[in-house]
């Protein structure tokens, strides 16, 4: 049995469900006394009532519409630099949240002069910040259940991300709570398809489907890689519910796509040719 289908294993989730609890609400306590979360308390309505776009990596994103936003503040994530040798548009924030894919990537992370870079706070033992200043570590939270799927049932924006991120399954979720926090009251997405090659369904059953393309370059997807859209769906509602009690606007602007639960927009009228 290899780690994937370990973890979605009842008997191993029940065995270990007491101590995964501790060691996360633990952590979720110690964070906020750390460097780090000074650093991000700094952020806090850095940017009140002024907009922003968040870059998915999705198929439908291309270097011509990045062009266009050579000047508004982005949030971008993960393998989003894998455009950048096609558009002289780079994000103001860049994050990644998936520990397999920090893994994977961190060397590269690492040589990413953007200013500024948020890491999930385990990737500290890849001791980037030692090459890269702009780099600084977030706590992303979700309590541990037995059964998975129960989790989606109580996603909420975190109040205050300085403290922890809500993890929604989506580094999308935490570029949008971050948005929040800095104050942002115009929030547009850009490039988040939403549609993935490889689902696990609530059954746990995983569907794959080899003509469904995850990434603008069309890079294929990694083993790891397996998008539980109920639970990333849920924390886009948290999120939409969340903007609608703060006045705040979200619009997605992506071409296309299978993300209906905000408000669709036009990128061309927004961001005018």
């Amino acid at each position: 049995m290899d780690f994937l289908s370990l973890r979605e294993n009842k008997l191993f989730r029940c065995m270990v469900f007491p101590v995964m609890n501790s060691i996360r609400y633990g952590k979720k306590i110690f964070f906020r006394f750390t460097k780090d979360a000074e650093k991000i308390r700094g952020l806090k309505d850095s940017h009140a009532g002024e907009r922003c776009f968040i870059i998915g990596n999705g198929p439908s994103l291309t270097a011509k519409d990045l062009d266009r936003l050579c000047g508004e503040f982005c949030f971008a994530a993960n393998g989003i630099y894998r455009i950048f040798d096609q558009t002289k548009w780079r994000p103001q924030v860049y994050l990644c949240v998936d520990r397999f894919m920090l893994n994977d990537i961190s060397g590269t992370i690492g040589a990413l002069r953007l200013p500024l870079l948020l890491l999930l706070w385990e990737g500290k033992k890849y001791k980037l910040e030692r090459e890269n200043r702009h780099i600084v570590y977030i706590n992303n939270y979700c309590p541990f259940f037995m059964d998975r799927n129960q989790y989606k049932d109580g996603i909420q924006v975190s109040p205050d991300v300085s403290k922890y991120f809500t993890a929604g399954g989506t580094v999308t979720f935490n570029s949008i709570q971050l948005a929040f926090y800095m104050g942002f009251t115009e929030i547009y997405l850009l490039g988040v398809d939403h549609r993935y090659s490889r689902v696990c369904l609530e059954t746990g059953e995983m569907i794959e489907n080899p003509d469904v393309a995850d990434y603008f370059d069309h890079t294929p997807a990694a083993a790891y890689t397996i998008q539980n859209v109920a639970t990333t769906t849920a924390a886009y509602r948290a999120a939409d519910e969340y903007a609608r009690a703060h006045n705040i606007v979200i619009r997605n602007l992506t071409r296309g796509g299978a993300l209906e639960v905000f408000v669709r927009g036009n990128f061309d009228e927004i961001v005018p040719p």
